[in-house]
């Protein structure tokens, strides 16, 4: 226990604790090859032994509970109460992360998920239905993208998807016909008309010609490309305005932006 701690202790605590473990068991083995078997010693060995241990145990127990209370205060400042899912802050931080490692070769799909009519689901259903909703496509969300994707509640009924290291439109189709399906057969079972609209901000890779590619920032030593220029705030305002052009005129499927990165 200790030295799986030994990072929450500092050089001179670690060496004081273990030396009162350490210290009285070699004097005893000294005395006991030297002098033979003192009654006494053994019984004081034994005490402290046990003091010891249980001492470390405390030690242990206080530790994990801060260790427990840490990981609960990060995990709540980072995640969403209703959902699960990563907040904004969080959410933003992460992908902003990714996309400032984003070179010419690689690729990424933004989403904005939008429930539509989500006051009027509230005023006919009340909120209690519209929390449901909310936890309902978050989990649908989860369920249908990797764990490597980054998925976080932007807000109220508003949710973000990032789909990394991929910008095939196959992909997209297919995991957005899961789940527009299964929000249908869930809002088909519970006799509700819920559906969501999806704006899209595709990130394709740099297509390459002869040994260099097309992307306007370079490494400052041979002048070749080596990084994509994704700007990041600009992929999320094409995908929100793709996510408002499918509000406009045809709610309940998606539209695809396709960044420029020229």
């Amino acid at each position: 226990m200790l030295i799986s701690y030994r990072k929450n202790l500092d050089r001179i605590t670690f060496l004081s604790v273990m030396s009162f473990s350490v210290l009285p068991v070699l004097a005893t083995i000294y005395q006991a090859l030297a002098y033979g078997f003192s009654l006494q010693c053994l019984a004081i060995v034994i005490s402290t032994q046990i003091m010891f241990i249980m001492d470390t145990v405390e030690l242990n127990l206080r530790f994990y509970s801060q260790q427990a209370a840490y990981e609960k205060a990060r995990y709540e400042a980072e995640h969403d109460g209703m959902t699960g899912l990563l907040n904004k802050k969080a959410g933003w931080k992460h992908m902003r992360k990714y996309f400032d490692r984003m070179d010419s070769h690689d690729e990424a799909m933004l989403m904005f998920v939008d429930i539509d009519d989500f006051k009027i689901i509230n005023d006919t259903y009340g909120h209690t239905v519209g929390d449901f909703w909310i936890r309902e496509v978050a989990s649908q969300l989860r369920h249908i993208y990797r764990q490597d994707d980054i998925i976080c509640r932007y807000g109220g009924d508003e949710f973000i998807v990032l789909i990394r290291n991929t910008a095939s439109e196959q992909v997209l189709e297919t995991t957005l016909g899961m789940f527009f399906q299964q929000l249908t057969r869930a809002s088909e079972q519970r006799g509700q008309d819920v559906h969501c609209s999806v704006g899209v901000c595709r990130v394709a890779a740099i297509r390459i010609s002869g040994n260099r590619d097309t992307s306007r920032n370079t490494d400052g030593e041979n002048g070749e490309d080596t990084r994509g220029g994704v700007d990041f705030g600009q992929c999320v305002k094409q995908a929100d305005l793709a996510l408002y052009e499918t509000k406009r005129f045809n709610k309940g499927t998606f539209n695809v932006y396709n960044y420029d990165r020229s």
